[in-house]
């Protein structure tokens, strides 16, 4: 019965690992495809702004609204270049951590609904799934030792009689 113990733990933490590594490199790929929304809104933004700066329309308007309309615009841009460049340019590790700073939820919901899973094969790919076997296999030994103790049930030393 020990045996079968034995493995059907490796066989559970394998399962774990596994499912954990492929999770992370599932992130990265959405990461990918998030800031190439973000880098679609970006330009969209950047043409807007441009068309309030030089518009025929815009310029028929009056100088306070056609000044709150660019100021509007270009705060937009800006806040979509600084997610852009905080995203793009971080290391791996840090890519995770920039998107949950600097996410729109809008955009964020838009990335998920279209996501399409995919396995970018990359370096940084690579690390992403050895992280994800590493924190897989930490959340299966933690999740586990709590398990083996309840099923063990309380010890009881045994006692030698002196004779």
């Amino acid at each position: 019965m020990e045996w079968f113990a034995r493995k059907l733990d490796a066989f559970l933490a394998a399962i774990v690992i596994a499912a954990a590594a492929v999770a992370a490199s599932q992130s990265q790929a959405f990461i990918i495809q998030y800031t190439q929304r973000l880098g679609g809104h970006l330009e969209e933004a950047r043409a807007h702004l441009s068309t309030v700066q030089t518009g025929l329309r815009y310029r028929l308007m009056s100088d306070t609204v056609r000044g709150e309309l660019e100021t509007d615009a270009k705060h937009r841009a800006s806040e979509l270049q600084a997610a852009y460049d905080s995203i793009a340019k971080a290391n791996s590790f840090a890519k995770p951590v920039a998107l949950i700073r600097h996410a729109d939820p809008t955009m964020l919901q838009g990335t998920w609904r279209d996501f399409v899973p995919a396995l970018p094969m990359t370096s940084e790919s690579a690390v992403y799934v050895i992280v994800g076997m590493v924190l897989g296999f930490l959340l299966y030994e933690i999740v586990k030792v709590p398990v083996v103790l309840i099923a063990r049930g309380p010890s009881r030393r045994k006692f030698r009689r002196r004779g």
